[in-house]
């Protein structure tokens, strides 16, 4: 055994021989290392010198493969615009809640309030002072200062603030980015229109909407049954956030007590847009037929026995009954003449309309931001809420409706209704007409269809 070790250990290299035999191996190494080297970069930097991409224009160093090209000028323009560009501002989102002001927001968020003053002397952005319970407000900012409000007013605009320096720089409105998607939503009333909404995914500004529309001819506190359906087409907004809003109505079919409704959306040349029937009619009355929506009238016009005094006396306009705090809205076009306490009325509006027209809507709970002695309201605005103010048992709405000062009874008062569509404009209407009429009849038969296929369906299983 030791004889073989001794054999094998006389074959190997000594130290200094291994030593001797690296040291000339790494050296060639090197040497053709560094040849190679130079001449692969001063190849590729000489391409690089004629290929350098357009759009860098000139670059001080440009990589290919993991090699530097150096030596090569940047365009100085390109270099100022880098630097100068500035870092992503940070975004804080706020959900306003009621009861909030913008000084109270601005002190939870901890953000300067010589802003806040500037806000309230600039004519534009001073509208952040009218918060709407549910918005968002959006603040930006960079690592110091706040530099961005944004404020949505309306579905599809914003209010921007922008600041440098702690002064406001812009204000105003400004169109968010949004795509069309047109809907269609088909439904059948089994217990309420609010609750067939729901079911069938209409929101409740969209069935609003349709109350508006409709209100002169369909009654909703009272002819409203169990297997009255509806047709809407109506577009949805989505926003470049990814949020959607409801857009408008385009033609909608209404069918209540056998008797089937249309609606066509049109724009005259000014851009004001009104609803009509298919043959150009006015679908809107200059009064709605009801002031609160999804209610039920609980007194009539007429003689009455007091529910408090227990006398009977004359009873001069019909009440609602409605949950406090249930939105009540002006019928027509007017100008408020009293915003206030009115005896036994309690809290009371009155409007005065154009002609011989005036209503009045008592026992409210309070008054609509803005609802004031002298202020001009719009059909349909919100002007005050139900409650049970002055000489009344429970929360209701009592409304009057007078003519010449007399009162007279607004569910059977007919009064004119808004303007058909000019004799000029009836060509361009009536093709817009026949469009929107074909989509709600293919729209109709589609949904009788599937009506009468669940009904078979349902039949079918039954039976077995």
């Amino acid at each position: 055994m030791r004889k073989q070790n001794r054999k094998i250990n006389r074959k190997l290299p000594s130290q200094h021989q291994i030593k001797k035999r690296h040291w000339c191996l790494g050296s060639l190494v090197i040497l053709a290392g560094s040849w190679i080297t130079h001449t692969t970069t001063a190849t590729i930097a000489e391409d690089a010198l004629y290929s350098v991409p357009a759009d860098l224009g000139s670059a001080s160093t440009v990589a290919y493969g993991g090699l530097l090209a150096d030596e090569i000028e940047i365009d100085p323009a390109l270099e100022i615009a880098i630097a100068a560009a500035p870092p992503p501002l940070k975004e804080q989102r706020y959900t306003i809640k009621r009861g909030d002001t913008l000084g109270a927001i601005f002190t939870e968020l901890e953000l300067d309030h010589d802003l806040l003053n500037s806000i309230m002397r600039h004519d534009d952005a001073r509208q952040l002072i009218s918060l709407s319970v549910g918005k968002e407000l959006i603040f930006k900012s960079d690592q110091q200062q706040l530099k961005q409000i944004h404020y949505p007013r309306t579905k599809l605009q914003q209010l921007e603030v922008h600041f440098m320096a702690n002064e406001i720089t812009q204000a105003g409105l400004v169109d968010r980015a949004f795509a069309v998607e047109q809907q269609v939503v088909s439904g059948e009333i089994t217990s309420s229109l609010y609750e067939a909404a729901l079911e069938y995914g209409l929101s409740i500004s969209m069935v609003m909407e349709m109350v508006r529309i409709f209100g002169w001819d369909i009654d909703f506190a009272q002819d409203i049954r169990r297997g009255d359906s509806f047709h809407v087409i109506y577009n949805d907004y989505i926003l470049d956030d990814g949020d959607r809003v409801d857009g408008d109505i385009i033609a909608a079919e209404f069918t209540s007590r056998g008797r089937t409704y249309r609606a066509i959306r049109f724009a005259d040349q000014k851009g004001n847009v009104s609803f009509y029937t298919p043959e150009g009619d006015s679908m809107l009355g200059t009064f709605l037929r009801t002031p609160v929506e999804f209610s039920r009238i609980s007194s009539r016009f007429g003689r009455r026995k007091h529910p408090i005094s227990k006398r009977w006396k004359a009873h001069k306009g019909v009440d609602y009954a409605a949950g406090r705090g249930t939105p009540v809205r002006a019928t027509a076009d007017g100008k408020v003449i009293l915003a206030g306490r009115n005896g036994g009325y309690g809290k009371t509006v009155v409007l005065r309309h154009a002609g011989r027209f005036s209503t009045l809507y008592a026992h409210m709970n309070g008054y609509a931001k803005g609802i004031r002695s002298g202020a001009r309201v719009k059909q349909g605005q919100t002007i005050g809420y139900v409650g049970s103010t002055g000489y009344s048992t429970g929360p209701h709405l009592h409304y009057e409706f007078r003519v010449d000062g007399v009162h007279r009874n607004p569910l059977t008062y007919k009064t004119p209704k808004a303007s058909s569509v000019t004799p000029e404009l009836r060509t361009e209407f009536n093709e817009v007409a026949q469009a929107w009429s074909t989509q709600l009849d293919v729209i109709n038969r589609n949904y009788q269809l599937a009506k009468n296929n669940a009904r078979t369906s349902a039949a079918g299983s039954q039976a077995m």
